[in-house]
């Protein structure tokens, strides 16, 4: 029993700290604007936030669904394996550009309907957050793919990397764009952590190449095995 509870700490530590790091980079955006401008921009920068991000338990959602057979073929079939990864990435990327499409273009809309007129400012926010989607939806494919092949540290070193750039961009931005400086700090940092990053380590750039092909659109036609 105590073996396998070493087993279980020496597996699951990597991502305990990545929980962590994610804590603190869901928050640090809105202490900076606080101390950077005033409680009024925090409260314009949540509201846009909240929507922006009320949907991101869907590819949660379809990524849990999905990936039991896509680990059943990964026991058997190699290529049948990533050709699975790749359907579910291009699906992610479809859903998660839908999204974010509509709402840059009700934002303004959304915002004033939800909240008033007292918000006016919120519907600029989240036409940009709302992209950061895009990265987390295919962020959430490639850390169910970290887990089954025992990658786990990877997720937490891009959450720490993104993290830290996410910083580094607020610092830059909101003296220069306010608010709206944060929100592109955001969008940035989370592409660098859950896409790029991979590109980094040759472990992780399997995950990446099918990444890039989602985002590029690479392989939506010609493919008739479902996930």
């Amino acid at each position: 029993h105590i073996s396998k509870a070493r087993y279980l700490l020496k597996e699951s530590w990597p991502l305990m700290v990545s929980g962590l790091v994610v804590m603190v980079y869901m928050k640090i955006d809105q202490i900076m604007i606080k101390e950077m401008m005033n409680t009024t921009a925090v409260g314009i920068y949540s509201a846009a936030m909240r929507l922006s991000e009320a949907w991101y338990f869907v590819p949660m959602l379809i990524s849990q669904s999905l990936f039991p057979a896509i680990l059943s073929a990964k026991k058997s079939d190699e290529a049948l394996y990533k050709l699975r990864l790749q359907r579910l990435l291009n699906l992610m990327m479809f859903f998660s550009l839908v999204i974010a499409i509509i709402f840059t273009f009700l934002s303004d809309w959304i915002i004033n309907f939800l909240y008033g007129p007292s918000f006016d400012g919120a519907g600029d926010i989240l036409s940009i957050q709302v992209w950061a989607g895009v990265a987390v939806s295919s962020g959430v494919v490639s850390s169910n793919w970290f887990l089954i092949e025992g990658l786990q540290k990877y997720s937490m070193y891009r959450t720490s990397v993104g993290a830290v750039i996410n910083v580094i961009l607020n610092l830059i931005l909101i003296p220069l764009y306010g608010i709206a400086g944060s929100a592109v700090a955001t969008l940035i940092s989370q592409f660098v952590a859950s896409v790029l990053l991979n590109a980094f380590f040759s472990s992780t750039r399997v995950i990446f190449k099918l990444q890039t092909r989602a985002i590029l659109g690479i392989g939506l036609l010609g493919n008739r095995e479902p996930v």
